[in-house]
């Protein structure tokens, strides 16, 4: 396809004779002062191309360390975390094995604290029922003991239920019942130690996000 151009008259001149317009003219000879002036620009214009790209690349790098730190950042809370849940695991075991331990050493101890522990609930009732596993001689002796020392005035009723786990029991008065279950509280303490942990994980990572997005 042919390329057409703009007729360029050259010089045109005035109806004086004075040169009114004329096309431009590469310049071809310079002089030093010329030739130093143009030089300082172009040093000028790249040392500025290389300063904004140094600094381009310094924030780059910034950034890669930032996203870096932030992933180290992840992993050490997460190595906290699971050192803190193994910790609390192995306490939990440790404490139930001690509790188990006592119960088998002092069976009656549970039973004695809740008649001590209820006191005013109980002392103007007219009857206590108390249920367990294997209500032996020494558990109702010391039940009775205990009842008194609270302040129940009457006499404690015991019944046999083998189904309940050992250490178990329950105590049933006109006004309200109490009752304990060993693993019921290992459980409860469990979900309870577990949801704290949980919440402590939650609220770091909610902090270092904000720290890595500020």
């Amino acid at each position: 396809m042919t390329q057409h151009q703009k007729f360029d008259f050259g010089t045109v001149f005035g109806d004086a004779g004075n040169v009114v317009a004329q096309p431009k003219r590469e310049k071809k000879f310079f002089t030093p002062e010329e030739v130093e002036a143009i030089r300082a620009e172009a040093y000028a214009e790249g040392e500025n191309s290389a300063m904004a790209r140094a600094q381009m690349m310094q924030a780059s790098a910034i950034q890669e360390l930032a996203s870096f730190s932030a992933e180290g950042l992840g992993s050490l809370n997460d190595a906290i975390h699971a050192h803190k849940t193994a910790a609390v695991k192995l306490a939990l075991v440790c404490a139930q094995r001690i509790a188990a331990e006592a119960l088998d050493r002092f069976p009656e101890a549970p039973v004695t604290a809740t008649l001590e522990a209820l006191g005013q609930e109980i002392e103007k009732a007219t009857r206590l029922v108390l249920l367990c596993s294997n209500p032996d001689d020494a558990l109702k002796g010391a039940a009775q003991d205990a009842a008194h020392m609270a302040g129940f005035p009457g006499a404690i009723q015991f019944r046999e239920m083998p189904q309940m786990p050992k250490g178990a029991f329950e105590i049933v008065w006109s006004d309200g019942r109490a009752s304990f279950d060993p693993e019921q509280v290992f459980n409860a303490l469990d979900a309870a130690l577990n949801e704290a942990l949980d919440a402590e994980a939650y609220h770091q990572s909610r902090a270092n996000s904000g720290m890595t997005h500020g």
